[in-house]
């Protein structure tokens, strides 16, 4: 039998914490239910940093729209995505983001992801929302039918961002070879975004699409941009 590999980073996995687990999400330091957190070693950064103590996958629902949502850590840079899936019958279920450019949704960077669950892919690195144990009942993931007009009540499609725009600094940033520091902040300064903006950025995108399958203009429900203060953003190499 083969020897496992070892793990080059030891970080705990945690997944599905008991019911009514919480995390520092909010922008005040609040706490937020969440369904399950993931640490992954293979996809978290090495290098310390802002997001040494942050998971890889971080998985609730929010509480003002219903909607599922995701934070993730990319493979490719390691840096955070979030996701918020809208439910059948939606207008935007089922919708190329691509298509969408005539929609004036406000969320970090844009919308730049648009996807059916991946139901086969593993859980803990799937843009997909976890399956919860409710008691004796367990709730599966929520995923799309192929066949549209046959779908379930727990489908879902999602829309996502990432945060590694011009202004965002990446973990693993190929974009700029050769530089060993990062500036202090200022306005055009790169700065890293962490799990609690990436939940703020969620919310918000939730609280548009949520308007949006009500008939009514996203533009009003949108809170506006998510405000951490720079000293929590800051990075230096």
């Amino acid at each position: 039998m083969p020897k496992k590999k070892p793990n080059a980073v030891s970080l705990p996995a945690i997944v599905k914490p008991p019911a009514g687990a919480r995390l520092p999400l909010r922008e005040d330091g609040g706490l937020v239910k969440v369904d399950a957190v993931y640490r992954i070693a293979d996809v978290h950064p090495t290098a310390d940093g802002p997001w040494s103590g942050e998971a890889n996958k971080i998985a609730w629902t929010d509480p003002a729209s219903g909607y599922a949502c995701i934070i993730r850590r990319s493979p490719l840079y390691q840096h955070l995505c979030g996701y918020v899936a809208v439910p059948p019958g939606h207008p935007l279920f089922g919708r190329e983001y691509g298509t969408m450019l005539g929609i004036m949704i406000g969320v970090h960077g844009g919308i730049d992801y648009s996807h059916v669950c991946e139901r086969d892919a593993p859980e803990d690195r799937s843009i997909c929302h976890v399956a919860v144990d409710l008691g004796s009942r367990r709730e599966v993931r929520r995923t799309v039918a192929d066949d549209r007009d046959g779908h379930d009540d727990d489908d879902a499609w999602w829309f996502g961002f990432s945060c590694d725009q011009r202004d965002d600094l990446v973990p693993l940033d190929t974009r700029h070879p050769g530089s060993d520091k990062t500036p202090a902040f200022g306005v055009d300064d790169p700065t890293y975004k962490t799990e609690a903006f990436v939940y703020g950025e969620c919310v918000r995108l939730a609280a548009q699409l949520k308007a949006i399958g009500e008939d009514r203009d996203p533009r009003a429900a949108d809170p506006g941009p998510t405000l951490i203060p720079a000293s929590n953003l800051e990075y230096r190499r």
